[in-house]
């Protein structure tokens, strides 16, 4: 069942982590280039989750067997490495935008990689209707991922990394909400990290002068393929619905409402403001429901449920 202590100190350690290696990698060092804070963040948001994930107690298993292991294990990784090589000074943009796509492109296939849903077992997915899915899913991430990092790179501040980092908690109550303890569990030290890594780097901007959007792509690139590859295994691994899933994805968008003509060019904390209110109160919604869903549907089920950390609740293999 759930421990609400461990997932604080999962959350806490998390954060800590991050920002305590960000300011200890960017503090002292004049100027700040780019390229380093870029990879001050990096480092801190793969320390970051690495540390979460071990105060949860997540077993690391080569070669990962499960959905959520191969998210951890080979997913988080590659999104890491493309990362710090994308925000080298010398690298042309055009490749990292290219090794983002690719990235974008086999992330679906490989968290479903040995699951029913490719292999044609128990009647799940034809040849036709998974080529579809895995086309739909890569599409869904590469939009979001990269609307998001226009959206950094147009407006500074660390409201859309703030943003990102709520929705990525609302998905992790969500997934925990719709069976899948463990895969929602893993949300909590992300969006921990998300938020730590944005406010050390902001600290970091605000104090040498440059501005303030440094950093942000790493975080943002990071943190979307963290709440895409979360909702991915809930939906599929756990009794997440497709519409919810959708939702929680595409609510951290709602962010380009301030770059309207009549909001762009206010005061920052207003705009800021205006987006973390925008993004949260589609998300309480979003959590409304799962909570409402679970309480008709599986709290029933808790009563003589056995205490276990990787706890799937009746999970199903539904179409996409």
């Amino acid at each position: 069942m759930p421990e609400p202590l461990l997932y604080l100190k999962s959350m806490g350690a998390a954060a800590i982590a991050s920002a305590m290696f960000v300011l200890a990698m960017a503090w002292r060092k004049r100027p700040v280039s780019s390229a380093w804070l870029n990879s001050a963040c990096v480092l801190a948001m793969g320390l970051g989750l690495a540390l979460g994930c071990d105060v949860l107690a997540v077993r690391w298993t080569w070669p990962p067997v499960k959905g959520l292991d191969r998210f951890l294990m080979i997913v988080v990784p590659m999104a890491l490495g493309i990362e710090l090589i994308a925000g080298l000074q010398r690298m042309p943009r055009w490749i990292a935008w290219f090794l983002r796509a690719s990235l974008a492109a086999a992330i679906p296939r490989i968290l479903l990689h040995g699951s029913v849903y490719l292999t044609g077992a128990g009647n799940q997915w034809t040849r036709w209707e998974a080529g579809v899915a895995l086309v739909v899913c890569g599409l869904l991430l590469a939009g979001t991922w990269g609307l998001l990092l226009l959206l950094s790179l147009r407006s500074e501040g660390i409201s859309i990394p703030l943003a990102l980092g709520l929705t990525t908690q609302c998905a992790g109550l969500t997934v925990m909400l719709a069976g899948y303890l463990k895969g929602g569990a893993t949300a909590f030290p992300l969006a921990a990290t998300i938020v730590a890594t944005a406010i050390a780097a902001k600290l970091i901007t605000m104090r040498s002068g440059i501005p303030a959007k440094l950093g942000s792509p790493a975080i943002i690139g990071i943190g979307v393929i963290g709440l895409f590859g979360v909702l991915l295994i809930g939906r599929f691994f756990g009794r997440l619905s497709t519409g919810c899933a959708l939702a929680l994805l595409l609510i951290p968008l709602l962010c380009w409402t301030a770059e309207v003509p009549f909001l762009r060019h206010r005061k920052p904390w207003l705009v800021g403001s205006l987006r973390l209110a925008l993004v949260a109160i589609p998300l309480v919604v979003v959590l409304a429901g799962a909570k409402r869903d679970f309480d008709r549907n599986m709290a029933p089920l808790l009563g003589d449920m056995p205490r276990h950390d990787d706890l799937i609740l009746e999970p199903t293999r539904k179409n996409f």
